[in-house]
């Protein structure tokens, strides 16, 4: 069982992102099944995603597809006959100034709103706008990054692995060799020593 608390304003930002019409007032739903938002809860729960501050952007976004799935399926809001989706990606100003800030802030936990207000988008159009425009969402994007890095870094026998982990964004050695080995196909430590 998961327990989730989102605010009212939460959900109400995300009726006006789809659309939606009316106050939002979720049905009282008791043993239904929903594999979306099962999958959902399954990620917020996971302790691993929910600590690493690498993880931000992909928290940011599975709270706001937490949000439209409640809306969507348990909801009274009135919702457009279909969603809008963002017809085009970043205008390749947009593109460049994300990725520099992103490469120039690997260090550290990047939020959706960040990025989404340095384009002046909202979250839900900057993260269909990105995967337009790069085939990838930005916490995927963000994530090969760090990994691209750290295997930059793992050249340098003066840095332990500890200090490549945290000059790429993770808080603790075994979020970042968790990561690590499901990119690269290999621990840091074999990595290293296969160099």
């Amino acid at each position: 069982m998961s327990h989730v608390y989102l605010t009212n304003e939460r959900l109400e930002h995300c009726r006006t992102l789809i659309g939606g019409r009316g106050k939002v007032e979720l049905a009282p739903r008791v043993g239904s099944e929903d594999a979306v938002t099962s999958q959902l809860l399954a990620i917020l729960s996971d302790p691993d995603v929910i600590v690493d501050p690498s993880a931000k952007l992909l928290v940011d976004r599975a709270v706001d597809l937490l949000c439209i799935q409640l809306l969507r399926s348990h909801s009274i809001v009135q919702l457009p006959q279909s969603l809008a989706y963002t017809r085009g990606g970043l205008a390749r100003w947009q593109l460049r100034r994300v990725t520099e800030y992103m490469l120039a802030h690997l260090d550290k936990p990047i939020g959706l709103d960040e990025l989404a207000s340095l384009v002046g988008r909202s979250r839900y159009h900057f993260c269909s706008a990105f995967r337009l425009s790069t085939g990838l969402t930005p916490h995927v994007w963000l994530t090969r990054q760090r990994i691209s890095l750290a295997q930059r870094l793992l050249n340098d026998p003066n840095l332990s692995i500890s200090e490549v982990a945290l000059a790429v964004g993770y808080s603790t050695p075994s979020a970042f060799a968790q990561t690590f080995r499901r990119i690269v196909g290999t621990t840091p430590r074999s990595f290293r020593r296969s160099l």
